[in-house]
């Protein structure tokens, strides 16, 4: 009899101990699973003096330099009106390039500053970037403008770029 109220005993501890353990799993932070903050770049083009979203037909390959080299970001993608690109943690002027299906090419010159944030000590620190300035080359875009300065995980348009039609 003692020998079943000592089983029970350890056995309620055991569960007691296992509840705690699990519990302790769960240390109550959402990090995010991506941290890395998009640049959301919007095409659109001026019909009669008037700005109306533009969906680009064509198949269009985006890169970004990296390192002095063109890597390749969005690849033939079509029928597209936007698109988001990560940003550059340690240089201060992203490069991003539109390689038309015509073979001719866009330069567009994204100037930032980066700042980081700690969140926690579990998520680490991400990158919040702040747009500084912007150029661009003129084939196929006929102007690019910043429409919201800060790059973080919210989601909203960044940059527009109007295209000739």
């Amino acid at each position: 009899m003692i020998r079943k109220k000592i089983n029970k005993f350890l056995s309620a501890i055991a569960t007691i101990a296992l509840c705690i353990a699990a519990a302790s799993c769960d240390n109550g932070y959402d990090c995010e699973l991506n941290n890395t903050a998009y640049d959301n770049i919007g095409f659109y083009a001026n019909e009669n003096g008037e700005e109306e979203p533009y969906i680009y037909p064509s198949p269009l390959t985006v890169s970004l330099m990296v390192n002095g080299n063109d890597v390749v970001i969005i690849n033939h993608v079509t029928e597209t009106k936007e698109i988001s690109l990560p940003m550059s943690y340690t240089q201060e002027c992203d490069t991003v390039i539109f390689h038309y299906d015509d073979g001719l090419c866009d330069s567009l010159y994204i100037d930032h500053s980066n700042t980081p944030y700690y969140q926690s000590m579990e998520c680490g620190t991400i990158m919040f970037h702040k747009l500084e300035g912007l150029k661009h080359t003129k084939v196929w875009i006929e102007k690019a403008a910043i429409v919201n300065k800060n790059v973080n995980f919210a989601g909203n348009e960044n940059i527009k770029v109007y295209f000739y039609k």
